[in-house]
Formats: C-alpha cells, structure tokens, sequence
C-alpha cells in the first residue's frame, strides 16, 4: 500500500461523515455558534486552519472530536477552511473558498458537503509528509495568515521541531526554560501575529519509534515549550492530550531522532549535573524551584543514599551568561544553597553537604550568546545546573 492509499484509510477515522445525511442537525444554523474550550471561546463563524503531522516520528495523526465539531460548524456557517501538511517545508494543501449560501436549505446542505469532501480528498492526497524533519512554528505561521482574528488554528503534531531556529535535535530545547523560548523568539521577531485566535495544541509530546517515548517531566516541557510560545504570539491557548498508543503511518522522509538528556544515576559516586531534565528548575532570576515537589522526588533519591552510607556531597552552582558577574555568582551559590536545603529536609546531616556557586565559570559552561548578542535558550537551559559530587565513604 501506497503513502497515499495509507492516509486515505487512516482518515476514515479522521473526519466525520461527509455525505449529504445531515452533517448539521437542522436546515438551520446550529444553535450553538461556538465551542468553549478550557479558557478559549472558539466561533464558529471564523476561518479555521488545520495544520497534521502525518510525518515519521509521530504517531498516526487523529482529530480530536471537539476538531471535528467545530470543522462542520465553520463549513455550516460558510467560513473558509485551511488545511495544512506539517512536514520539514509546511505546505497549505487546501484552502479553497466556501461556497456562497444556496437558495433553499436542501441546497445549502449539499453545497456544505461537497466542500467537506473535496477537504477530505486533500487530505488523503496531499497532508502526508513531503520534505525531510520538522517545522511546527512555520505550520503555526501558515495557520496565522489563514485565519482572521476569532478564528482558530489547530496543530495535530509531537512537537518536537526538528529544523532552526527551534531545533529540539541539536539546540537542547529538551533543557530549555520555556518562557526564555518564547522570549528568545520574541525578541529575534519570529513569532506570529495571533492576536484574537484561539490556538489547538493536539497530542504534543506524543511520539512513535524510531522517535523513544518522552517521560512524564519532558512531554509537559513539550506542551509548555509550544503554550507559552503561541501565548506569546497574543493567542488563547488550549491544550488537548491525546494517546500515544498508534504508530506513525509512514517512515519516510525521515525526521532526525530528539535525544533525550540522560537521568541522573544517584549510585554513582563522583559527578552528577542536574538541571532542567531532573527538575531542578528555577523561577527565573530566583532561587525558588520551578517544580517543588518535583524537586523534591528528584532528591529523594539522592537523599536515600547519602543516608544509607554517609557520602558527602558539594554542591556547586551554576548559570547561564546572563546578569553581572557577581549577580550570576550569588545566584548560583544561592541554587545550590536551595538544594542542600531539599536533601536537609529529607534526613541528610547539614555537615556532610558544602555548597559553592561559580557561575559560568566552570568547564562545562556551553556558549549560550547568539551572534546578535541575546541569549540562546537551549545552551542557556543547559548551563543552568547544580553540579553535585558525590563522595562515597570508606
């Protein structure tokens, strides 16, 4: 079977039925002409653009239901209606205009179908991947300029943008702080205008060989990577989970593989670096954890061990290039101070941990400033740490 004959079977389980049986429950508008969503209202009577991953490395795209609503309604209403494939070069494979409203409602309902239908036909034809690796924030760009202000843009993706400027493969946006992302792209002028749209996240974070599974901490980095850059973009945004039980329905082209940061082994004695990946995560310019209780698991482990055998451990703090000298050097004594007090709490002897803040002044420090002088979020995340050695005891 065929790429397209694979998707073509793959969206009977996508769209609703678009024959002429009633795809509306009355001749009339539906009653309800929008669709609240968590925190977002999303009208039906707005353009609406969706943008589908049907690409390697992600697992067989499904609409969600609330999706599917909302595409009879904007059709129903004679909004115009976007389809977008989300590959390494996103492409619009569908947008033509509705049709006018007929003269009598058995008209009106037929003409609503066959658009339907020609939509469907696009995407059994033209929604699976063309070009190599990943660009979601180029699809969410597509989506912007498709729709006008009250109207919504859906992603159907993982997430894991695989090309500049958010490499997740190369970059470490995996480590990455994700307000400093949406800042990042912010200040480089590259996110869209979405001011007065509402935009769909739907199963991000979700992946499917050879693409490994994000645990639990790293699918919410995922989500909240892509939230709070489309928030930024002036958009309400909602989020939609989806299972992550399905396979992807082509391996070609190929997507590069996101690596995920190694875990901390806390038997090992020597040199354990934590930060964003473990949980140890700070509010930014703070000392205060991003995640208290999940820095709280992390170091328990930590903890368990120290109690166990009486290893010692120094703590040493460190940032990324950003702040005076000395303000990076009292913020990083500072987070590691905040750490020793997690493993004081959980039953480790004060005297038995030394705490020390260097900075950026360590040999693992990665270059984290961009040729036009601001701040890479990726290095950046990643220079952000509490270096713990561990000293097991005689």
């Amino acid at each position: 079977m065929n790429r397209t004959a694979a998707f073509a079977v793959v969206l009977a389980t996508l769209l609703p039925v678009l024959g002429g049986c009633g795809i509306f429950g009355s001749d009339e508008e539906p009653a309800n002409s929008e669709i609240s969503l968590q925190s977002c209202r999303l009208p039906k009577a707005a353009p609406l653009a969706i943008a589908v991953g049907a690409r390697a490395n992600v697992p067989r795209p499904e609409l969600p239901s609330e999706v599917q609503e909302l595409m009879k309604g904007v059709a129903g209403a004679h909004q115009p209606l976007t389809l977008i494939r989300l590959d390494g070069a996103p492409a619009v494979v569908f947008d033509e205009p509705p049709p006018p409203r007929a003269k009598n409602p058995t008209a009106d309902k037929q003409a609503v179908a066959e658009y339907l239908a020609k939509a469907q036909r696009a995407f059994a034809e033209r929604m699976t991947a063309a070009t190599a690796q990943a660009d979601v924030l180029a699809a969410l760009s597509l989506g912007g300029r498709a729709t006008a202000e009250g109207g919504t843009v859906v992603l159907v993706d993982s997430g894991l943008q695989t090309v500049k400027p958010l490499d997740f493969a190369k970059d470490g946006l995996l480590d990455a702080d994700p307000a400093e992302v949406a800042e990042y792209l912010t200040e480089e002028r590259l996110l869209p205008d979405l001011h007065g749209r509402t935009v769909i996240l739907a199963g991000f974070g979700n992946t499917a060989p050879p693409q490994p599974d994000l645990d639990n901490n790293l699918r919410a980095k995922v989500v909240d990577t892509w939230r709070t850059a489309a928030a930024a973009s002036g958009a309400c945004v909602v989020t939609l989970p989806q299972p992550n039980t399905q396979k992807s329905i082509v391996d070609k082209p190929e997507v590069a593989v996101v690596a995920q940061p190694p875990a901390p082994d806390p038997e090992f004695c020597g040199t354990v670096e934590l930060g964003e990946s473990d949980n140890i995560a700070f509010e930014p310019d703070t000392a205060t954890f991003r995640d208290q209780q999940a820095a709280r698991e992390t170091m328990s482990k930590f903890a368990d061990a120290m109690r166990g055998d009486k290893r010692r451990a120094e703590l040493i703090g460190t940032t990324a290039t950003d702040g005076s000298v000395a303000g990076r050097l009292d913020l990083s004594a500072r987070r590691a101070e905040a750490v020793k007090a997690v493993l004081v709490e959980q039953g480790v002897a004060a005297d038995r941990i030394t705490t020390g803040g260097v900075g950026t002044d360590w040999p693992g420090h990665l270059p984290d400033i961009g040729p036009d002088g601001g701040l890479l979020p990726g290095p950046a995340g990643q220079n952000r740490k509490v270096v713990m050695n561990l000293t097991c005891a005689d």
